[in-house]
């Protein structure tokens, strides 16, 4: 077999024209240029890797810079990319040299501490590319969507990294969902990335929290984040200031100093700020860019890729972590109906509280804000006995957690901690941080090490988004970082049916959040603001079933327990839904319109949907259920549901995995189901 047998079609012309010249060294000639020639065709195939079902691909380019493009069933979701990183002193991945090219297929799995399952599959294909400016870039492709990262391996003790380049570069016509403000506590929103739809985004002040969900083509969708983010500042995108569909990394500047600030002032804000972003070791990994890919809406509403890209646990005994539901007093206004006493922050209202707890089985109670001073929290409300009411709490089997802002929290950390475990405490609610630099994101990592080694939950409110640290750090139970239910007593129209079901798709996938359901004055229309047991938008069946949908392993239960024993039966079907799970499995779902997700206790499932503004009756299949006969209780939509939210039926039935079942959901309705042998 000769050189002609081994040629891509240009070659073998060429080939084929060097030897009309019937000269040796016009063969020879020809020859060095096809083997050079074949040498840079196959090292371009080379830096290319698939997902393990071949739908996703990644390839990257080597020119001037590092660049890299994404197809999906080969059409591109992705153009060219750009990938850099600028220190002090050079910026890698500028004129690239390659050195190295490593591949491996990971196929394992992953046990964990808590979750919307007991075991996650890794199975991914991993390329390494190992560059001369002793750097490197690694890209994974999952099913699901795909990452890369930047390490370094140089020998200085601290390098500054002046900014870091991130890029996302998309055809004209390519729409978005993104959320409105610039807060992750707004609603996404759909808007084109054509310059002429976002023109008045100014890159100055303006960014583009994540996640953000982008359609490159027709029905596929990718969601943008990040995954293993420690010690270096959050990544937010900015429009760019050209004409083309770019989506650039942006982040927060390293602060040199602070100031009080934010709301009521709880927060400690940047208030000079260096040139740079971070300062870290020469000898790091930075966190992973994530995009998630999909034609298939389930994908974005049960997806552990933010986990799987995180760092494995790093506390060795994590039997006394618990989640569970928790007994709030902040969102009803701390509510005591029937009682000889006046509701407040007060020993009482918390007592009144445990006894609730105790007798629906919640594990936790919160004693959210104005219990202690803000600024030194050794200083407690004399309105309030601490120890009397942990003492009386844990008589029942009840946990206390305790609020606090986050960084009075992070600079009295062992003084703080050390008195909250002295009084028997579970955890931490720590609220207010402010700010995404390094130093802001750094203050979470250390509030759950000194967390862990008290053996103390932490649950994370006015925060920024998860991004894989409660893998690291399974203490950590809850983020905030989403608009909830909290803002029906602030806003009238923020929390809408449309916006509690497209967080399922979007915000969800990030990892757990906090937005506390169980508003039990639901309303379709003529919502009142008030700060007083507050209204929520949608059906009481809607507000039940986001008990199952929503991934919240520390669930608040938000309103006042004498409105909650009105209806008995009601709050014990939700006070016994399980907050994590063995199994989970999506059965259906339309991007931010309608989902149907199944998740499995032990031998119990609970199914529940929720639908947006428009009304949807599903066909439910229940093949995934074992053979046997099972009992189903059920509460959905009552027929006046539509018009009267608060109406609701509670059905039982005997099934099996062959019964046929229509549900029917009316608009901000919805359905959840315990199904048991």
């Amino acid at each position: 077999m000769g050189v002609k047998d081994h040629c891509h079609p240009f070659f073998y012309n060429f080939i084929t024209l060097s030897e009309s010249g019937h000269t040796m060294k016009n063969r020879f000639f020809a020859c060095c240029f096809f083997c050079c020639m074949l040498s840079s065709v196959y090292a371009q195939q080379a830096l290319k890797i698939s997902s393990p079902d071949q739908n996703l691909q990644v390839e990257v380019v080597l020119k001037e810079k590092i660049y890299y493009t994404v197809t999906y069933k080969n059409e591109r979701v992705l153009e060219l990319s750009p990938i850099s990183l600028t220190l002090k002193q050079a910026t890698l991945g500028v004129n690239p040299e390659l050195a190295k090219v490593d591949k491996s297929t990971i196929d394992q799995n992953i046990e964990t501490v808590w979750g919307s399952r007991a075991t996650i599959r890794d199975h991914y294909q991993e390329m390494t590319l190992d560059f001369k400016k002793d750097f490197l870039v690694q890209f994974r492709a999952y099913n699901q969507g795909v990452a890369y990262r930047l390490i370094t391996r140089l020998n200085d003790d601290e390098i500054t990294v002046m900014n870091e380049e991130v890029a996302f570069r998309f055809k004209f016509g390519t729409n978005a969902w993104l959320l409105d403000g610039q807060s992750y506590e707004t609603n996404f929103i759909p808007t084109s990335l054509d310059v002429e739809e976002i023109s008045n985004f100014n890159n100055e002040v303006d960014k583009i929290y994540l996640p953000a969900v982008v359609e490159p083509a027709q029905n596929v969708k990718m969601l943008i984040t990040e995954a293993g983010l420690h010690n270096y500042p959050s990544l937010f995108l900015q429009r760019g200031n050209d004409y083309e569909n770019y989506l650039l990394g942006t982040f927060e500047k390293y602060a040199l100093s602070s100031k009080t600030g934010g709301f009521s002032n709880y927060s400690q804000l940047a208030d000079q700020e260096a040139d740079y972003i971070a300062k870290t070791v020469g000898s790091n990994t930075f966190p992973w860019r994530l995009m998630v890919i999909s034609d298939d809406d389930r994908t974005f509403a049960d997806c552990d890729l933010v986990y799987q890209l995180s760092e494995p646990s790093r506390l060795v005994d994590t039997d006394w972590i618990k989640p569970g539901k928790v007994a709030w007093e902040w969102w009803h206004d701390y509510v005591v109906e029937g009682e000889n006493f006046r509701g407040g922050v007060n020993t009482e209202t918390y007592l009144y509280h445990v006894d609730f707890a105790a007798k629906y089985g919640l594990e936790y109670i919160m004693i959210d804000w104005m219990w202690t001073d803000k600024y030194d929290l050794t200083l407690i409300n004399p309105d309030l006995d601490l120890q009397k009411i942990v003492d009386y709490a844990s008589e029942k089997e009840v946990g206390v957690i305790l609020w606090c802002p986050g960084h009075t929290l992070h600079r009295q950390l062992e003084k703080a901690l050390d008195l909250f475990k002295s009084y028997g405490a579970a955890g931490v609610k720590v609220d207010f941080f402010g700010r995404e630099d390094q130093t802001g994101i750094r203050m979470y990592e250390d509030i759950a090490k000194a967390a862990a080694r008290r053996e103390m939950l932490v649950d994370f409110h006015g925060c920024a988004k998860p991004t894989g640290l409660s893998r690291t750090y399974p203490n950590i139970i809850n983020y905030e970082a989403v608009a909830g239910n909290e803002y029906n007593k602030l806003s009238v129209d923020r929390i809408t049916a449309d916006h509690k079901v497209m967080l399922p798709f979007t915000r969800g996938l990030q990892g757990p959040m906090d937005f506390t359901p169980g508003g039990m004055r639901n309303v379709q229309s003529g919502h009142i603001l008030r700060f007083t047991l507050p209204m929520v938008h949608g059906t009481r069946s809607n507000e039940a079933a986001l008990f199952v949908i929503y991934n919240e392993p520390l669930k608040m239960m938000c309103d006042a327990p004498s409105v909650y024993d009105q209806e008995p039966e009601f709050t014990q079907f939700i006070a016994g839904i399980p907050t994590v799970w063995d199994e989970t499995r999506v059965l259906d779902a339309e991007f931010g319109k309608y989902v149907v997700t199944a998740r499995r206790s032990g031998d119990t499932w609970f199914v529940a949907g929720i639908t947006g503004a428009t009304p949807k009756e599903l066909n439910l299949d229940l093949s995934f259920l074992d053979q046997g006969t099972y009992q189903l209780n059920m509460i959905k939509d009552g027929p006046n549901a539509d018009r009267v939210g608060t109406d609701y039926l509670m059905e039982k039935e005997t099934i099996d995995r062959n019964t046929e079942f229509t549900v029917s959901m009316t608009q901000g309705g919805g359905f959840v189901m315990r199904i048991e042998k």
